[in-house]
């Protein structure tokens, strides 16, 4: 084989991005078969018509390729390495001076910008297309109408240590507030209340209609009734809001960092969130770690056709999504730190990725 080394990057690349697309296309399709067949009672039963159906999968597409791209990249790796051996393209590569670093080199390039795309197309395409795909299923299947799907009774917030928000009711459509009760406290004594009947965000503050002012002092109260008042300083925004009712998978990195640090100065509990925030930030890499298992996994196992890369594929990725999900129960019941928590399928697949590559023949 004496193809020149830039002629046999293209090569071995090319075959790669093949196996790649070929490998979440299946995947998606998999995905769908799957999503189609648990929901599709629902959808006979609620007489959800067919371009409803089509536009749920259609906003569905981006998350589930979000979520498969890792098992394709890894699939694409075992497939293409698995392929140069079988046919001995690797034994001649070898023989040529070309040495096994050289492709896990340029396939690790590869899979550091499948993992920059990754984290953008997480960031912009994602969070819009799942929202859009939940509220389709919110009000196709479950039945819930726009108006009471955009309304949350009963909200509790501590935007400041000494003060307590109660809200009956909020209208995330039209920003409005049902029957407001603020409080604050010095210690565990009350200091000001405030209450309103309705309340709506106006110049970056909330205007109170129907409301009551208690003032107190260790002598006397002092109460105060107005018709229209606004307020700048009663610590939360409508944004604060209308996220305590949204998944982290319709929030980007920023849209959630924004919402962790904000739960953090009302004095809230953010674990759960920190934890969502760090996998977000952990799960782009998988693409490129992968790459670091599949590629000494293919070099070893040069005899196994493409149905015992598939299974080892699939193994691999079984492993890898329960070890995410132990290091996320582990993170939400707070024995470990959230950078622990998401990093943790990462380091582990990291350190048996090397270890294999050592032991493989280069």
């Amino acid at each position: 084989m004496n193809l020149p080394l830039k002629i046999f990057d293209r090569y071995v690349i090319g075959i790669f991005i093949r196996q790649l697309l070929f490998a979440v296309l299946a995947a998606v399709l998999i995905f769908i078969v799957v999503d189609l067949i648990e929901h599709l009672d629902k959808f006979i039963d609620k007489k959800v018509p067919l371009e409803v159906v089509v536009q749920y999968y259609g906003y569905f597409l981006p998350y589930i390729i979000y979520l498969v791209l890792p098992v394709g990249v890894l699939l694409a790796a075992l497939f293409t390495i698995g392929g140069l051996s079988r046919t001995h393209e690797l034994t001649a590569m070898k023989a040529s001076g070309i040495s096994l670093h050289r492709i896990l080199l340029h396939l690790l390039v590869l899979g550091i910008l499948l993992t920059g795309w990754r984290f953008v197309f997480g960031e912009t395409v994602v969070p819009y297309s799942n929202k859009q795909n939940k509220d389709i299923y919110r009000y196709h299947v479950k039945g819930v109408s726009p108006r009471k799907a955009g309304r949350r009774g009963d909200i509790y917030l501590r935007n400041h240590p000494d003060q307590l928000v109660h809200i009956k009711h909020f209208d995330s459509q039209s920003g409005q507030i049902f029957n407001l009760d603020w409080q604050s406290f010095a210690g565990e004594v009350m200091q000001k209340r405030i209450t309103a009947k309705k309340a709506f965000w106006k110049d970056s503050a909330w205007v109170l209609e129907g409301g009551r002012r208690w003032t107190f002092t260790a002598d006397s109260t002092y109460l105060d009734k107005f018709a229209l008042q606004p307020y700048y300083d009663l610590g939360f925004i409508p944004e604060d809001l209308t996220k305590v009712q949204t998944n982290p998978e319709e929030m980007g990195y920023w849209q959630l960092q924004k919402f962790v640090d904000r739960l953090k100065s009302m004095g809230g509990d953010p674990l759960k969130w920190e934890v969502e925030l760090a996998c977000k930030a952990a799960m782009p890499w998988t693409c490129a770690i992968v790459l670091l298992l599949g590629v000494p996994i293919a070099a070893h196992y040069r005899r196994s056709g493409l149905s015992i890369s598939f299974g080892i594929g699939l193994f691999i990725s079984f492993v890898y999504f329960a070890l995410q999900q132990i290091g996320r129960v582990l993170g939400f019941n707070g024995t470990v730190s959230p950078v622990v928590a998401a990093w943790l399928g990462n380091a582990v697949f990291v350190l048996i990725g090397l270890y294999l590559y050592w032991r493989v023949e280069k």
